[in-house]
């Protein structure tokens, strides 16, 4: 949890978090939200979560040796616990981590990619122009956080503020230089980010998703607009003297209206020509994508890339304009961009000589869908047949838009579960269901089982030359969640294994 120790004025300061101390010079040898981790001598941070408050165990953190005790509420005095009662104290507790750590992101470059699609690719492709650049790279992301030799799981898109600080400590320590982060909407709304020094922050898009937590289109917005107007913008006169640059995708409503409204450095990008980074002689086919970098922000660069579909265009031109705000040099965006030939469960083909086409698909949001079920139609002289459900305990309003997208865009469909959690399989099926059935979709092409894999075995079984099966929502995700329980599972692990049954090698 920690290696050091502190005084409180010292950390505090070092914060940036004024406080007038009865004890300044008291000493603390840990920092934690978890009053289970508190040891003598801790500083416990009094968080309110979305399932706990942390103001109920403080009693509990004193008794396992808290010392000092940080608030966002008046509690009753505690004998010999310096209480320190501020604002919020999810922004104090970033702040007080990244201290702690000793400001890991002062000595990184961190390049932060939020949006409700693209930013696992965009992420991916910084990684890949980071190494051309001869830079040593780093990635927080949704898949896994990677450094050195390192890969470790991710439980969440953007990790606690503890986490993050220690993990951005531990890049640094590796010698890592740069760092391509995921920042969720989630991270932004509880401040997970506090603390953290942004060079860049690069927005892809916003439709909906995640309403089970954000409620309205609106407070999603604003929780992707916060990264940018609270997090990014800081003083020139801050650790980091350059000015943090904003990249918004020019295409998308949100990313136009942010921009108007962003009083710091940014620029545009987009396939309309009005950005400020745009493709010119875009050609986009089997075989990849290539155009020439074209306006007022743009390098002379040839691009050519091995990813398909129109919707990485945007990732890639994302990718750039981040490249460009952070001053890699132009060679080296290219170079980088040609390198990566996929990202794992991202529109990712799973071969096994058969004579149709089996992609497997993050895509778990109706846009997502619409965007890469356009790239399969595009690529296939055959049917479509997608295979696909929607997460349980999570935004239910997008389930019927989700089934109504996909049955407008495939012809053959099979509903299944993904991650049903605690919810009733059925009955998320049948939200699905009722947006299937607005478009009259053809019943005797509808199928729904629900176990994920027999729904996959199904959906091959059927295909023939010249067909598409996309597996959708899970990508390369390494579990499913039923019940509350993570059971090992992998959707291209499991096409594999099926079209190796059905005598393909």
């Amino acid at each position: 949890m920690t290696r050091q120790s502190w005084t409180l004025a010292k950390l505090f300061e070092e914060a940036g978090i004024p406080h007038p101390f009865q004890h300044p010079n008291r000493e603390v040898v840990a920092l934690t939200d978890n009053s289970n981790r508190c040891v003598p001598n801790s500083l416990f941070v009094a968080v309110r979560g979305t399932n706990a408050d942390g103001h109920a165990f403080i009693s509990d953190a004193i008794e396992r040796g808290a010392v000092a005790v940080v608030v966002e509420q008046e509690i009753p005095p505690y004998d010999s616990v310096e209480i320190i009662r501020v604002e919020d104290t999810r922004e104090a507790l970033g702040k007080l981590a990244h201290a702690w750590y000793g400001h890991p992101s002062r000595d990184l470059l961190v390049i932060g990619v939020s949006g409700t699609n693209g930013k696992t690719t965009t992420t991916y492709l910084l990684e890949s122009i980071f190494s051309a650049a001869g830079l040593q790279a780093g990635v927080i992301g949704t898949i896994e956080y990677r450094f050195a030799d390192q890969r470790l799981p991710a439980p969440n898109t953007t990790p606690t503020a503890l986490i993050l600080a220690e993990t951005l400590a531990k890049m640094r320590a590796a010698g890592v230089q740069a760092v391509a982060m995921e920042v969720s909407s989630h991270s932004a709304d509880q401040k997970r980010i506090a603390g953290i020094e942004f060079d860049v922050g690069i927005l892809t898009n916003i439709t909906q998703d995640h309403l089970d937590y954000h409620k309205t289109m609106e407070a999603y917005a604003a929780a992707k607009r916060s990264f940018y107007f609270d997090f990014l913008l800081r003083p020139k006169a801050g650790a980091k003297k350059r000015e943090a640059v904003a990249v918004f995708n020019h295409d998308d409503s949100y990313g136009r209206k942010f921009a108007a409204e962003f009083p710091g450095k940014k620029f545009t990008f987009g396939l309309d020509q009005g950005a400020d980074l745009y493709p010119a002689d875009l050609t986009v086919d089997a075989t990849g994508i290539r155009f020439t970098l074209a306006g007022n922000a743009a390098p002379t660069l040839e691009i050519e890339s091995p990813l398909l579909g129109y919707f990485n265009v945007q990732n890639i031109l994302g990718a750039i304009g981040g490249a460009i705000a952070a001053g890699l040099p132009a060679d080296a965006i290219a170079r980088g961009v040609a390198a990566l030939s996929g990202v794992p469960g991202r529109f990712e083909r799973i071969a096994a000589g058969q004579p149709f086409a089996v992609v497997v698909d993050y895509a778990h949001t109706p846009d997502a869908l619409e965007r890469v079920l356009a790239n399969a139609r595009q690529m296939t002289k055959g049917r479509v047949i997608t295979v696909f459900g929607c997460g349980g305990e999570r935004d239910p309003i997008k389930r019927p838009l989700m089934g109504k997208v996909v049955a407008g865009a495939s012809d053959y469909i099979v509903v299944t579960n993904d991650n049903p959690r605690r919810e009733d399989p059925q009955q998320i099926a049948a939200m699905i269901l009722s947006g299937i059935q607005e478009v009259n979709f053809p019943e005797e092409a509808l199928r729904v089982i629900l176990d994920r894999r027999e729904a996959i075995a199904h959906a091959l079984a059927e295909a023939r030359e010249g067909d598409c099966v996309l597996i959708a929502g899970k990508g390369a995700e390494p579990y499913m969640d039923i019940n509350g329980v993570k059971i090992p599972y992998d959707d291209r692990e499991t096409a594999r294994e099926l079209l190796v049954q059905l005598g393909y090698k």
